[in-house]
Parts: structure tokens; sequence; C-alpha cells
């Protein structure tokens, strides 16, 4: 009987990245590379994960990467994006690189425009491991990837465990790192959580105030606002029922910054110095990037949206299902 070969790990160096100053998901197609070499095992250096290979059921690495340098970013996937200089293409049945480790990721997240980035600063400046929107678990959390007639949704939740195994022991060989998601991974919390790590941060804003900020910087219309934010907050409700979630409210960040990083620090188990906290929250947390203070201006009927957001908002059919998801928690 003819027995197939286990399929390679293959590497191949980097000549040009793609989309270096866009906010995009990360792709496959961001890097242009040269000639491509098998391999049995990775090369001895750092490997950080990058993004799903779908098509071909790969998991895509990238290499020349300072993994503190990855960590202060504001975007994970725009400093990858921009500093790899080569690609490790791993088949999804070889599993982590990183055999026999069990430490997954503390999860956090958001809807989004809610000082997610500034509370990764934070922990970058006070020295805990974590990273912010590494794109994979977006990939993973889309519509299409979530989808019942997916038939690879659970072959892609066995491939973004072993990255976020990965990622987390090229962070931290010693304690769980914080990694920020997008607020598309909201959509479905569970095909992320694993048993390994039950501890999950989740960061909310006042409707009104995030619906502002949401809609001077993003497109989108009132009822596109507000499924977002709604599908956040049943995120929020899973988390309290299958993990120990902690909720951190961006308005009490903002108040009294010292108490609630303090309570997230007790909560981590890991020292966040005052210093690190005073010093970044007098900085754009998104400095350098497409999405830093006035590199974007409002977007045009930013304000007609919001009024349209608003009253769409206060209408009684969506307090009956704010009311079901517990509004008043988050």
């Amino acid at each position: 009987m003819c027995m197939s070969r286990p399929r390679q790990l293959v590497s191949a160096p980097i000549l040009t990245a793609r989309h270096t100053e866009r906010i995009s998901i990360s792709a496959p197609g961001d890097f242009v590379t040269g000639r491509a070499v098998g391999l049995e095992q990775p090369p001895g250096e750092t490997w950080l994960p990058y993004c799903l290979d779908v098509l071909r059921r790969r998991s895509l690495y990238v290499g020349g990467v300072d993994a503190k340098g990855a960590q202060d970013a504001p975007f994970y996937y725009l400093y990858l994006r921009g500093q790899a200089r080569t690609v490790l293409s791993v088949p999804w049945e070889r599993g982590p690189l990183a055999a026999g480790v069990s430490r997954r990721p503390v999860f956090l997240f958001s809807p989004g425009r809610c000082g997610s980035t500034l509370l990764s600063r934070i922990l970058s400046a006070a020295g805990a491991a974590n990273v912010s929107e590494p794109d994979f678990y977006t990939q993973a959390t889309s519509a299409l990837s979530v989808s019942a007639l997916n038939p690879l949704r659970g072959a892609m939740r066995a491939a973004v465990a072993a990255l976020g195994t990965d990622l987390a022991e090229a962070l931290d060989p010693v304690q769980s790192p914080v990694v920020k998601l997008r607020a598309e991974s909201c959509r479905a919390p569970e095909l992320l959580l694993q048993t390994a790590e039950r501890r999950t941060v989740f960061m909310s804003r006042g409707f009104e105030s995030w619906a502002r900020s949401n809609g001077r910087a993003f497109r989108n219309g009132a009822h596109k606002a507000v499924a977002k934010y709604l599908r956040a907050l049943r995120c929020h409700a899973w988390l309290k029922q299958n993990s120990d979630c902690h909720l951190l409210r961006y308005e009490d960040l903002l108040a009294a910054p010292l108490a609630t990083m303090d309570a997230l620090a007790q909560f981590l188990g890991r020292d966040i110095a005052a210093e690190a906290v005073a010093s970044t929250m007098k900085e754009d947390s998104q400095r350098g990037t497409p999405l830093s203070q006035g590199a974007r201006a409002d977007q045009p009927g930013w304000e007609r949206r919001l009024d349209e957001t608003m009253a769409l908002w206060n209408s009684a059919r969506l307090k009956r299902a704010r009311d079901r998801l517990g509004m008043a928690d988050a």
C-alpha cells in the first residue's frame, strides 16, 4: 500500500512586503518571496506566528523580527509585515513548533475604539508580555470561518491553538502573555478559548462615546455600528459564563488609571508599575500607525450617522436586546 509522505516545512526569503501602511487583515499575499526550500525542522531562530494559509492548510510564521519590538508595537500585524525577512510555512498537521508547551495567551476582547491599544502599551511599558492584534485569530473568527458549513472549521481551530502556543512560547517562557484581539474576534470566543488558560479580559466603553469614536474613524452605518457593539456584549456575556473574565472599563482607566491597572495586575498575577501607567497615559497609543491621532480625517457624514446610530440604540427593540445581554454590567 502506498503511504503519502508527511508534508515538509517550507522556508523562503521575503523580497517585498505589501500593505505595510494598511490596517487590512494579514494574509499570505502580504509577502512576495524568493526561492522556497523544503525543511524537516524549523531553522534555529525565533519564529513569530503571522497568519493562516487556508487554501494550503498551512500556517505562516515570520523570522528576522525582534520579539520585543513586536510587543512594543501598537499593532503586531503591521510590525511583522514591515520587519519580517523570512517566511516559514508549516502544515497544520505538524502542530505547534514548540513541542511540550501547554501555555496559552490571556485574551483581551473588546468592541474596539475603547482604549485596548492604550492598555497594550501600558503592559509593554511595564514589561508584561503582550501583543496587539495577531491576525490569525481574526481569520479564525471571520464570518465564513465560523460558519457551521465550513468544512475546515475544526482544523482551523486546531491550527490557531498551535499558533497561540508558539506565540506564548516566543513572548514569555514563564507567564502567559496578554493578546489583544481585533473587535471581529468577539464573533466567536468559543473558537479561541482553550482549557489550558481560562482567564480573559473584556474592555468596554459607554455606547455613545464608543459610537462617536467609531463613527469618526470608520464609515459604519447605524445598523452595522449597533450590531458590532451588540456582538461584543454577547461575547462578554459568554465570557462571564465560560471563563474567568475580568471586566475593565475605559472610563475607569481614564478616571483612575493606577487603581484600574492595579486591579488588572492582581488578576494577571504580575506587576504593573505605576511609572509605566503614568508615562503611557500621556502618549498617543496608536502613534506611527494609520490610526494615530490626526492621521485620518473624520469620515464624511459621521455626525449624521451618529444621530442615526443613537436613535436606533435607544429604540424599544434595542432596549429589550440590551436588557437581555446585561448591559448594566458592561
